[in-house]
């Protein structure tokens, strides 16, 4: 009978005896008893990816069709000729027409598929502008990695597998979905064999595959509408327990543990259950903290441990630590005003002046509908939101278990249904009238627009992509809470149903 259970953390040489290690460090007492050196123990992340290959590869044998211009692990031979349809609706005015359908296109990764698909990616992702203010991420670090990368390593795979994925829900293009599952399947057994040899040397290209990974992980959480398992961010954590405190003051390595950090933050203020463990040293050092994104980083930090400490109050009779939260989250929220209080004024969202009939018919809630000078900018407001919705259903909890708070129930509840709302009138400036896809077409969309906030090129040709992929998560975010009206929750329902409708997943299961 085979064991399919967890996977061992022991080390290898009690492994291959078949003995329980008691796992002491740095050596086992089995290896020391009997005079063995001890080999020591696989790198945390190596363990965490072992049930998500096989898983993976046990779907992926069910699967008839299998794209081959990425070959396959298992593969005896040469492939055949590919047969995924031409993607040249995604290409750029002036482009040459690349067709899939052209003879003889051979059996590697380098084709102009993939260069089709990475390009139009980066451009429509990476390449576009953004207001100074906007901390651009890991990200911005993948086109020259990318570009440097062996063809068959794990941080070009990661980012195919994500670049597919992204094309297929932008062009409808279902066959680019097969290709993104197969780079993925690669990249983790590539990134598993990475951290078989001297991680040291690659840690910053094994961490931003593992970001790449995660990535993935929520795209297919989104399309198949369930809570994403959050391995790639553990596995992302132990990495950075693994840095020596020279490296991770690196540029590099503090763009890539901010983004590990703003995992955590974003999966503590989406209501996350049970809570993903900080990393040994928290917060992490921002890379450049003048920015704004980067200020509001290290404000909700503060909520992350605000909603530990919170869960770990079980009981009502706790009455002094009730107290105590309660004043810790009455500060925090604080901060986070004094935050939005310090932006510039081009920052500021504007009432929409002229919304077309197309929009209202689309959805706008209670008439709201706010727009803004920069397409990145409202990311970063709803981040801000969110966290901030966190620390008022912390109060209220507060409150209802303390006496005599009725007053202050009601205008936290006030409260927080005014931040909902404020999320809600970004939906219309994302979304615009887009109800499905546009296939590349973004002119057909409108949007709504202010005095001081026209709709930009920029925003016109981005939003139809990007918009439901940032609405999103916000709007989940609002499911949970508790204290909205049932309309409201309503109508935010419906509205993720239409994000799902624009990429190529069908309906909710709401």
């Amino acid at each position: 009978m085979v064991y399919h259970g967890k996977p061992s953390t022991g080390c290898q040489s009690c492994r291959s005896r078949h003995i329980k290690c008691d796992e002491t460090r740095p050596h086992c007492k089995a290896c020391v008893r009997t005079g063995r050196q001890c080999p020591g123990y696989p790198h945390p992340l190596d363990f965490m990816l072992r049930d998500r290959i096989a898983f993976t590869r046990r779907g992926r044998s069910t699967s008839s069709q299998t794209p081959s211009f990425v070959k396959s692990d298992d593969a005896a031979g040469p492939s055949e000729v590919s047969t995924i349809p031409s993607v040249t609706r995604a290409v750029q005015p002036g482009t040459p027409p690349v067709s899939a359908a052209s003879s003889h296109i051979p059996s590697t990764l380098c084709l102009p598929m993939e260069d089709t698909v990475t390009s139009l990616f980066f451009n429509s992702y990476l390449y576009l502008p953004k207001d100074p203010l906007v901390r651009t991420g890991f990200m911005e670090l993948l086109p020259q990695l990318f570009a440097t990368a062996p063809l068959d390593s794990h941080l070009r795979l990661g980012t195919l597998a994500v670049a597919f994925f992204s094309v297929a829900a932008w062009t409808h293009q279902e066959s680019l979905l097969r290709s993104s599952q197969q780079c993925f399947v690669k990249a983790l057994s590539r990134t598993r064999q990475a951290l078989q040899g001297n991680i040291d040397q690659n840690l910053d290209e094994i961490l931003m595959t593992v970001l790449l990974l995660s990535t993935y992980e929520e795209f297919c959480a989104m399309k198949e509408n369930k809570p994403p398992s959050k391995a790639h961010l553990r596995g992302a954590i132990a990495l950075i327990n693994s840095y020596s405190p020279e490296r991770r003051n690196s540029p590099q390595s503090k763009k890539l543990t901010n983004a590990v950090q703003t995992q955590i933050i974003n999966t503590s203020i989406s209501g996350a259950f049970p809570l993903i463990q900080t990393p040994d040293a928290w917060p992490l050092p921002l890379s450049v903290p003048e920015f704004a994104s980067s200020q509001l980083t290290m404000a909700t930090t503060e909520v992350v441990k605000l909603r530990q400490r919170w869960m770990r109050v079980s009981d009502a009779s706790y009455m002094a630590e009730v107290e105590l939260i309660l004043s810790q989250a009455r500060y925090i929220d604080s901060q986070l005003v004094a935050w939005s209080h310090s932006l510039p004024e081009h920052w500021i969202p504007a009432a929409a002046s002229t919304i077309p009939p197309s929009v209202q018919k689309a959805g706008i809630y209670q008439g709201r509908c706010d727009c803004y000078s920069d397409f990145w900018i409202p990311a970063t407001w709803n981040s801000y939101r969110n966290s901030r919705l966190v620390v008022q259903e912390i109060i209220l909890q507060c409150l209802s278990v303390l006496p005599g708070r009725a007053e202050a129930i009601n205008a936290t509840i006030a409260t927080i249904r005014a931040i909902a709302l404020d999320v809600c009138a970004t939906v219309p400036f994302y979304l615009g009238s887009q109800m499905a896809s546009v296939q590349m077409n973004p002119s057909l969309v409108e949007y709504p627009k202010a005095e001081t906030r026209r709709v930009s090129q920029a925003h016109q040709q981005t939003a139809p992509l990007l918009g439901g992929w940032f609405v999103f998560s916000s709007l989940e975010t609002l499911c949970a809470v508790e204290s909205l009206t049932e309309d409201h929750r309503e109508w935010i329902r419906g509205q993720l149903q239409r994000v799902l409708q624009i990429y190529i997943f069908g309906p909710a299961r709401l």
